[in-house]
C-alpha cells in the first residue's frame, strides 16, 4: 500500500511542477502563454476532428490543415480575445460576482460573438486560398448555423466561467472547453472545401445534413500586454 502511494506521488510530482511553471509564466509573459497554449489546444482538436472525418478516400492526416487552425489560435484568436476580455474588464469591472458576470456574458455573445465567427471562417477560408466569391459563400451557408449553436452552447460556459474561474485562468479553461469546440470547427471548413473541390457550382456546398462549429470563445483577462 505504501508502494502504491509513493508511485502515486511520484506520478504527480512532475505534473505539479509543470503547472506551477504554467502559472509563473501567466504572470511573467500572459500574452505568449495564453497564445501557445491555445495553439496547443486547437492543433489536438483539429487531429481529433481529422480522425473523426477520416475516410478511405482521405485516410492520412493533413498537416496543412492543423497548421492552419494552429495559426488561427495563436495568431489571430487568442490575442484578440486577450484584448477583448481587457476592455470587457475595463468598461464592466473585473469582479466574479453573477450581475458583473452576466453582463459580460451577455457583452460578448451579442457584440464579439459574430465578428469572431466572421472573423474565423474568413482568415481559414484565406489560408486555404479561397477566392473572394468562395469566403462569401461559405459565410452565407456556415455563419448563421454555426452562431446558433454558438448561441446554444456559450453562454453557460462562459457564465460559470466569468463567476468561479480566476481571471488568468479563463482564456485556458475555455481553450480546454474549446477542444470539441475547435474539432467542429475543423470538421465545418474541412467538409465546406471538399463539397466546394467537388463540385464548384453547388447552390448549398454545405448541406444542413452534414452540419457538423467557432474555436476559442475568448476567454477573460486582466493582465498588462
Amino acid at each position: 500500500m505504501a508502494s502504491s502511494s509513493s508511485t502515486t506521488r511520484s506520478f504527480f510530482r512532475p505534473v505539479a511542477r509543470a503547472w506551477r511553471r504554467y502559472l509563473e509564466l501567466l504572470e511573467e509573459k500572459p500574452l505568449i502563454t495564453k497564445c501557445a497554449s491555445a495553439g496547443t489546444i486547437a492543433v489536438a482538436g483539429d487531429v481529433i476532428a481529422q480522425r473523426i472525418d477520416r475516410t478511405p478516400e482521405h485516410p492520412d492526416w493533413d498537416p496543412q490543415r492543423t497548421l492552419r487552425l494552429g495559426t488561427y489560435a495563436t495568431l489571430i484568436a487568442t490575442p484578440l480575445a486577450h484584448g477583448w476580455y481587457k476592455v470587457m474588464d475595463k468598461r464592466l469591472g473585473a469582479g466574479m460576482d453573477m450581475t458583473t458576470s452576466l453582463k459580460k456574458v451577455a457583452t460578448d455573445q451579442l457584440l464579439a460573438a459574430a465578428p469572431f465567427t466572421t472573423l474565423f471562417f474568413v482568415c481559414n477560408s484565406a489560408m486555404e486560398g479561397c477566392s473572394a466569391d468562395e469566403v462569401k459563400m461559405r459565410l452565407q451557408t456556415n455563419l448563421w448555423p454555426t452562431l446558433c449553436a454558438n448561441w446554444a452552447i456559450w453562454p453557460a460556459a462562459l457564465a460559470i466561467n466569468f463567476r468561479y474561474v480566476p481571471l488568468k485562468l479563463r482564456i485556458l479553461t475555455l481553450s480546454v472547453l474549446g477542444l470539441g469546440w475547435g474539432a467542429y470547427l475543423s470538421l465545418v471548413q474541412h467538409r465546406q472545401h471538399k463539397h466546394t473541390n467537388e463540385h464548384p457550382h453547388m447552390p448549398d456546398p454545405y448541406p444542413a445534413e452534414s452540419l457538423p462549429v467557432p474555436i476559442y470563445p475568448p476567454g477573460n483577462v486582466k493582465e498588462e500586454l
